[in-house]
């Protein structure tokens, strides 16, 4: 897991080695140790905060989510804080800093002991973006400008994937338990007349490299691939990536491939794909932006099952992340703070919206909000906040209204 020109998901920057594409990256981009939780006051608590954790020079803050058994994880980093004050994609890297996992129980709503990440390197001065909670037990990790790996949180196992090489984004779940990862750039300075772009990576659980294959979307411009959706099923593979061009500009485009990233299709411009998620059953939900407007497309393998229309897209907004959760209803979380909530009951579709609060003292620029990862369990919703460790908390609505019929 950046001021933004034009939004961008998840952007990701560069060391400070790797001046290339740092400037176009700069283009698109203008717990304590106890279970330990601080209810902000109000008639009904819906923010969720732990003491700071990490470096004293750095503030950490929940970004990037994911949950299983009761348990949200969540990166912890101080990429944005640093970036906001210091106007530096790598500003991440100019303190050392641990790598750490943040954990909320959703049942007691209290956070757990954060996962830190004991790393081979002496010097770490990165920290965790995404977070993947693996059916095998374990939590995947990437560190963008560091290694990826993993980590078991019963028995606190730390592996490192230094062969899998650095620059790594976002991560996904595919067939056979295997792991796809994005890479958005090298991580480091490339060697002279390397290509600069993005790819996308599949490794074995235990962290081999199966396959790479980079994209390229235009000439002369750098392809920096950010989300990944698998349907496990099928094996089809959905990514997105940011298309930094020369004088600054950012334009947009999906590629689909499969399962074994042998087959390349794309790219697609037109209309935006701000993000994709697959259930295990090979539901796909896809967020795009048609120009200005925001939908969501349902679809079963090929068969497109609804389309629910979420209306102009809001300056400065994006469609960060998706969850379903085990009832099926599926959680799309914007940066402002806007949750949209979508189930199936008897073969219709039905819809509801939630706002989430957000303490006064959460105040990036632009009054962006920063919601990242959002997840409707228990009869509530709970979202991960880049504003310290912090999660915010909503009520599932009780009225929900018909998607549509099913589109022709």
């Amino acid at each position: 897991m950046i001021g933004i020109v034009t939004p961008v998901a998840r952007v990701r920057g560069q060391s400070a080695k790797s001046a290339p594409l740092r400037a176009a990256v700069a283009g698109a981009l203008v717990l304590g140790l106890c279970a330990c939780t601080t209810f902000l006051p109000g008639r009904d608590p819906t923010v969720f905060r732990a003491p700071d954790v990490g470096s004293a020079e750095e503030r950490y803050s929940a970004w990037f989510a994911d949950e299983r058994d009761g348990i949200v994880y969540f990166g912890l980093s101080p990429f944005w804080t640093a970036l906001w004050e210091s106007g530096e994609p790598g500003a991440d890297l100019r303190v050392p800093g641990p790598h750490l996992i943040g954990r909320f129980e959703l049942a007691s709503e209290s956070f757990l002991r954060p996962l830190e990440l004991a790393a081979a390197a002496d010097d770490v001065r990165s920290s965790v973006w995404d977070v993947l909670a693996h059916p095998n037990g374990w939590v995947y990790f990437t560190t963008f400008f560091e290694d990826m790996g993993r980590v078991n949180p019963s028995t606190g196992a730390v592996e490192y994937f230094p062969a899998v090489g650095r620059g790594l984004n976002e991560l996904a779940l595919g067939p056979h338990g295997r792991v796809y990862v994005t890479r958005y750039g090298s991580g480091i300075e490339p060697a002279a007349g390397a290509s600069q772009d993005g790819a996308v990576v599949m490794i074995s659980e235990t962290g081999e490299k199966l396959a790479e294959v980079a994209l390229h979307a235009l000439p002369g411009s750098v392809t920096a691939v950010k989300s990944v959706a698998v349907d496990a099923r099928s094996g089809s593979v959905i990514v997105n990536a940011d298309v930094l061009t020369p004088g600054n500009g950012v334009a947009f485009a999906r590629f689909r491939l499969d399962a074994e990233l042998g087959r390349v299709e794309g790219p697609e411009f037109e209309p935006e794909l701000l993000f994709a998620t697959f259930t295990p059953s090979g539901r796909g939900y896809l967020v795009e932006d048609d120009d200005g407007r925001l939908r969501l497309l349902i679809r079963d393998g090929s068969m497109e099952r609804a389309v629910l229309l979420l209306g102009p897209r809001v300056p400065h907004d994006f469609a960060q992340d998706i969850h379903v959760a085990d009832d099926g209803t599926a959680a799309i979380a914007f940066w402002s703070g806007r949750v949209e909530l979508v189930r199936e009951r008897d073969g219709v579709f039905e819809h509801a919206s939630v706002t989430l609060e957000k303490p006064d003292d959460c105040a990036p620029p632009d009054h962006r909000s920063l919601v990242y990862s959002a997840f409707a369990e228990r009869g509530f919703v709970y979202a991960t906040l880049f504003c310290g460790v912090t999660i915010l908390r909503a009520p599932v609505p009780e009225a929900w209204s018909p998607v549509g019929e099913k589109p022709d």
